[in-house]
């Protein structure tokens, strides 16, 4: 079992806390400082978006937080669990159980219709035939699509697609929403689409934190986190100056 987060009693404690997180790899004689020393405390639900250029740390940041990399030093919490402590069946459990991933590709599988691409994480919980389906057109519905719960994923709009991928996201009831450039692959009238509907799940209470590169899509949450080197450079409320 892993170790539990000791916050005392009556204390509600960050869902997801970070304490001095490093990623360094060796890339021939040179030493990459990935991530640098991150320390950052996210409560259930907020709305918080890193953000950054291309060699910031972001996508490594992803990938820790999300359960699908470790690091070389530092102490991940993920609701009271202490993630160093997993093994790969738990690690695989905590992904499928508290987090809920979406991505810039969507990762939607080709020849599955919209119903089959969100009822696929229910299968790895054993959850019947006729339930996961129930449960796939509820977050279908969730994110209107209660209309195309039998089209292919050639046969939707690149919206359409994300709002399937939002959907399998959300259909295990996950602690958070990861999003990736959940808007890279998206024209501009899409994309506010997509964020609205983010606006909406967030106001039904949902934990949302997305990785981006653009400051007008980080600023619709409530708060923005930059990165650069591998380092939190600033910690701010949406909507504050950048100056």
């Amino acid at each position: 079992m892993a170790a539990k987060e000791s916050t005392g009693p009556g204390e509600n404690a960050p869902l997801i806390r970070l304490r001095d997180i490093a990623k360094h790899y060796e890339m021939g004689s040179q030493l990459v400082r990935a991530l640098d020393g991150v320390s950052v405390e996210i409560n259930r639900g907020d709305w918080v978006s890193f953000i950054g250029s291309s060699g910031s740390g972001k996508s490594t940041f992803l990938n820790i937080l999300g359960c699908l990399d470790r690091p070389t030093r530092g102490q991940y919490f993920l609701n009271g669990a202490y993630v160093e402590e997993l093994g790969p069946n738990q690690l695989a459990e905590i992904r499928n159980r508290e987090i809920g991933f979406i991505f810039q590709s969507f990762n939607l599988l080709p020849r599955a219709t919209a119903l089959g691409n969100v009822a696929q994480p229910l299968i790895y919980r054993r959850i019947g035939y006729r339930r996961r389906r129930e449960m796939a057109r509820e977050a279908l519905r969730r994110v209107g699509l209660e209309d195309r719960v039998d089209h292919l994923p050639n046969q939707l709009s690149g919206g359409q697609r994300q709002r399937v991928a939002i959907a399998r996201a959300l259909v295990t009831e996950p602690s958070i929403l990861l999003a990736d450039e959940p808007t890279g692959n998206l024209d501009s009238r899409t994309s506010a689409d997509i964020m609205q509907l983010f606006d909406q799940l967030h106001r039904e209470g949902q934990t949302l934190i997305l990785v981006t590169h653009e400051e007008d899509v980080a600023g619709l949450g409530d708060r923005v986190v930059e990165l650069l080197d591998g380092k939190i450079i600033r910690d701010r409320r949406a909507g504050e100056p950048l100056a």
